[in-house]
């Protein structure tokens, strides 16, 4: 359960560095100092983030269900059930 949790806090680190590479992307092309060698590093840092959020959605995606089914095989009850 515990590594769950990393993975979802990781995933949010992912998410904020993909909305701050892409602020400091749009920033560069409007802005009037734009250079070749700062877009790429930009779309780089943007492709790594992406990357990143898009494995940790799915690795988050293929545990989840599975991680359900066993706690109700267990006896465990589902999240919205009581006994």
């Amino acid at each position: 359960m515990g590594s769950g949790r990393q993975l979802r806090q990781l995933r949010a680190v992912y998410a904020g560095g993909v909305v701050a590479w892409t602020l400091c992307l749009l920033l560069n092309l409007v802005g009037d100092d734009d250079s070749a060698r700062q877009t790429v590093v930009l779309l780089g840092l943007l492709a790594v983030f992406l990357g990143l959020l898009l494995w940790s959605t799915w690795r988050l995606w293929e545990a989840g269900p599975r991680g359900a089914v066993a706690r109700v095989e267990e006896g465990a009850a589902a999240p919205g059930e009581s006994f």
